[in-house]
């Protein structure tokens, strides 16, 4: 779990970073005054009874004189400010009736000076730079303590007493070697836990009011920008005003002239609709103050003139093209005037909402520090429970206002579009510079290679009868490998979902912010490792065809692709090391309280079940060596060589069906566990149920005997004894499929209620079958991922019953990898919604706050920040690999031609 003084530093506004919590410094304070505390506690163990009493008694004594003590400096504060203001108001009272202008000018020099001018013992009592910590704030022990509070003589007296000078040095060494007095020693115990107490509080209470003033404060600036965006607007085109009164009858008569330019051009303009265009047109043109019709005589001709083309020439020669230069001039000015309104709003809107983070990440601070010190100090507890700083819900209701306006003025009231326009995609990783040149000539590779692999394999197929890709022994080493790889797109494709509509994955996973990758990155990566993948498949299918010189076995091909993908997996081991850790915590569910991104993980794991299986032959495969065995001719097109081991049973019976159990084995009892945490039943047995059913499909369907339909299962005799108890065989058989088809189905729609009801937060009736906030801009999203789900959910469970088991609802070999890609796909839209649902509020508990901050980039040095790419290095790259793949084109011809000529002469000598 990461701290949440990363949490915090990573959410920081940078311009804001001195305004925000001092965790860091209250958690160390609230550390002395635990270790403080605990001292007391073990003197509190060892001295007798009697003493421990006595001096708890005579503390408690003198904290009651100096409560007291500090109720009368705030009184005869409070009672000199209100002496200084009176003062104040009557000297500028006796100004202003002498007609001076020297009022203002003394009002702010004496306010500034206010909390110098207060009495000597109020001056003695205020702490400076240079007053010690622990100094001046507990009456002192013995003769001292029966002084009277008076003067700076106390505040002396108390520094001489303080634990922080060498007196108390000298003490502290003689009470541990038990040379000092019993009573003392614990009494000055009490004094450093109740000094380092009110230290904690004073530092609190200083970092609460910091918080409110800055939020206040900026409160304050939000509004009045939003006002005067208002105010701008009432007076500018877009809202009703004198002005714009005219601009709209100019409009209007823009929609009139291209209404007549319509009938001019079909000809059929009568002398009634000239004369009424014509009592339209003197209408607008006396609203809006532009003169009478007879400026423009020539446009109408007579109120009884034909539509003749002389009266069509006049009209355009003279005031439709008038009317319409003018009316695109005033269009232009209004785009203008609407973009720098849009403008303002967008910014508006996004202080709006990083002060609502800000609220948020202070808020939920100071609730995490009040928790550790009730944990710290027990005897307190409750000390700040109602002294929190504000939730944020004002900034929230002026960013809501900010939405109200833009969707009303530019958005025909779709609030939901206006949110998608307001919040803007600029930085947070999103933007390209190089690394977009290398992304996509790397793509552009990719692209070429896929198509290379796919047309030797078909057209080695049809035309020259080889065998295909898939039906190579080694296919299944490959088509683990690219699961990993398409996980690996999809990884990158959430990210870079989650990173545009702002929903906070670093604060939800609880990652650590200084090794987060951005959605560019993660796809350099992936790309890279696709471009791999696709040259050892190509060269492994060509050695097994014989279409290069076997250097190597071709079933080293695949090994290296094992040795590469391992690399990847496990280096760069800073940024693996927290998958890592994950994976194992996941595995070890009954024993791991599950966070958030670790039942994420085991979610994952359940729609990877077909990826495991591969990962387990391809282990089988490099251990048994089978990859240093010669591939099958050509005429063996139609089966790969069987390997030994993959026909156990061990591997058949006991190994594929352990894969299939163990995701959902594992994501059972994170729900058991969360149930254990949380005492909640719902939703936590519930969504262990949901595996369990899921479980029992798995079972069922590979281990009943009666459901497997292979053909050598069932004996087909004459004789009628066999025969009438093959038919009870059978109708047993079908009894048993229509109960697994039940229960598939079952399975399969518990899945996706959970998925739309629970995990995402839609299906409410009273909102459409959706939820009451969605963060994604259209509805239809929604729906067309509701849809897809419930098809793509039986899919999956398709997945779970392992291959080659006889199941009469298996999928054939050749879908596996599709139904893989398929699954690895719903996954990746279902984290989308998923984690959306969790940003919109704590579903599940694993949070003190329910609010999360949105996901800004607020200007912090972050591991996507920097630039490993630079132009030239990018640019080098490209010459490189164009100047390969050049020579290697070249060589190909040549040897192609080579080939060909070579051929024509064996041809040549043949025929003689």
């Amino acid at each position: 779990m990461v701290e949440f003084g990363l949490k915090l530093e990573d959410n920081k506004v940078e311009q804001w970073s001195d305004k925000y919590i001092d965790y860091e410094k209250l958690k160390s304070i609230l550390k002395k005054a635990k270790a403080a505390h605990n001292h007391v506690e073990e003197l509190k163990k060892k001295l007798p009874r009697e003493v421990v009493e006595g001096c708890l008694r005579e503390f408690a004594v003198n904290k009651a004189r100096e409560v007291q003590f500090q109720q009368e400096i705030a009184q005869q504060t409070h009672i000199t400010h209100q002496t200084q203001i009176t003062h104040l108001q009557q000297q500028q009272k006796h100004n202003n009736e002498e007609g001076h202008n020297e009022g203002n000018s003394a009002h702010f020099e004496i306010s500034s000076r206010s909390s110098s001018s207060l009495s000597p013992l109020a001056e003695a009592q205020i702490p400076t730079d240079s007053t010690p910590l622990l100094a001046g704030r507990r009456p002192s022990f013995g003769s001292n303590s029966e002084q009277s509070v008076a003067g700076g003589g106390q505040v002396a007296l108390r520094r001489q007493n303080s634990w922080g000078n060498f007196s108390h040095t000298m003490f502290r060494v003689t009470s541990y070697l038990g040379l000092a007095d019993e009573k003392k020693v614990f009494w000055m115990s009490l004094e450093d836990a109740s000094v380092k107490k009110d230290s904690f509080s004073v530092m609190y209470n200083g970092e609460i009011s910091k918080v409110k003033d800055f939020y206040q404060d900026k409160l304050h600036e939000i509004s009045q920008h939003i006002e005067a965006i208002i105010e701008s607007v009432d007076t500018s085109r877009i809202k009703s005003h004198p002005k714009k009164a005219r601009r709209g009858s100019m409009f209007a008569f823009n929609e009139l002239v291209l209404k007549f330019e319509n009938a001019m051009h079909h000809k059929r303009v009568t002398s009634d609709s000239i004369g009424v265009a014509k009592q339209n047109f003197r209408h607008h043109r006396k609203s809006s103050g532009q003169g009478s019709l007879d400026n423009f005589p020539s446009i109408w001709g007579s109120a009884s003139g034909d539509s003749s083309d002389d009266v069509i020439q006049d009209a355009e020669s003279n005031g439709v093209l008038q009317i319409k230069r003018q009316s695109s001039v005033d269009k232009l000015d209004l785009e203008r005037e609407s973009d720098s309104i849009k403008r303002a709003l967008t910014d508006v809107y996004r202080n709006a909402k990083m002060l609502h983070n800000y609220s948020i990440m202070n808020y939920t601070g100071f609730v995490k520090i009040a928790k550790k010190f009730d944990k710290t100090l027990p005897e307190h507890k409750g000390l700040f429970k109602d002294n929190i700083c504000d939730d944020g819900m004002q900034a929230e209701v002026l960013a809501a206002k900010v939405e109200r306006m833009y969707s009303k003025w530019f958005c025909d009231g779709n609030i939901r579009e206006a949110q998608a326009q307001l919040l803007s995609k600029r930085g947070d990783g999103l933007m390209m510079d190089w690394t977009q040149l290398r992304l996509g000539y790397r793509l552009g590779m990719c692209s070429i290679l896929g198509l290379w692999v796919a047309w030797d394999c078909i057209w080695g197929q049809f035309a020259k009868g080889e065998i295909s890709i898939g039906g190579r022994s080694a296919f299944p080493v490959f088509r683990a490998c690219f699961g990993l790889v398409c996980w690996h797109w999809f990884w990158g494709m959430s990210v870079y979902i989650w990173s545009r509509y702002r929903i906070n994955y670093i604060y939800l996973f609880e990652f650590d912010p200084r090794n987060i990758d951005t959605p560019i990155d993660i796809f350099n990566d992936a790309v890279d490792e696709l471009l791999v993948f696709l040259l050892l498949m190509l060269m492994y299918y060509k050695a097994g065809a014989g279409d290069m010189p076997q250097i190597v076995p071709p079933g080293a091909y695949p090994v290296f692709l094992i040795v590469y993908t391992a690399k990847c997996l496990i280096f760069p081991w800073k940024m693996r090391k927290p998958m890592w850790i994950a994976i194992r915590q996941v595995i070890l569910a009954p024993f791991v309280s599950p966070t958030f991104f670790l039942i994420y993980v085991g979610d994952v794991f359940t729609s990877m079940v077909k990826v495991f299986q591969d990962i387990l032959w391809a282990i089988c495969f490099v251990v048994s060596g089978d990859w240093l065995l010669s591939e099958p001719g050509n005429h063996h097109k139609h089966s790969a060589p069987l390997h030994m081991w993959a026909q156990s049973f061990w591997y058949k019976n006991v190994a594929i069906p352990l894969i299939c159990l163990f995701p959902l084995w594992l994501r059972f009892n994170q729900c058991l566990r969360r149930y254990l945490d949380t005492g909640k039943r719902v939703p936590n047995l519930p969504n262990a149920f949901k595996y369990a059913m899921s479980q029992t499909v798995t079972l069922f369907g590979t281990f009943h005997p009666l459901y497997l339909m292979n053909g050598g299962e069932i004996s087909h005799s004459i004789d009628g004894s066999e025969a009438s108890g093959d038919s009870l065989i059978r109708r047993r058989s079908n009894l048993f499929q229509i109960f697994w088809m039940g229960l598939f189905i079952a399975s399969s729609l518990y899945s996706f209620f959970w998925d739309v009801y629970m995990d995402w937060g839609l299906g409410r009736k009273e909102y459409g079958f959706l939820g009451p906030r969605l963060m994604f801009p259209r509805k239809s999203y929604y729906y067309m991922v509701i849809g897809a789900d419930l098809v793509l959910r039986f899919m999956w469970v398709l997945t779970l019953v392992p291959p080659e088991s006889g199941a009469k609802f298996e999928l054939p070999a050749y879908l596996n990898a599709i139904s893989m890609t398929v699954e690895l796909f719903r996954r990746t839209i279902w984290s989308f919604f998923r984690l959306e649902h969790e940003q919109r509020q704590n579903t599940s508990g694993f949070r003190r706050v329910n609010v999360v901050p949105l996901h800004f980039s607020t200007g912090h040095k972050h591991k996507y920040n920097e630039r490993h790419w630079v132009g030239w290095k990018v640019l080098a790259e490209i010459v490189v690999v164009t100047l390969i793949v050049v020579v290697i084109s070249a060589f190909s011809v040549i040897s192609a031609q080579r080939a060909t000529t070579h051929y024509q002469l064996k041809l040549s000598r043949t025929d003689l």
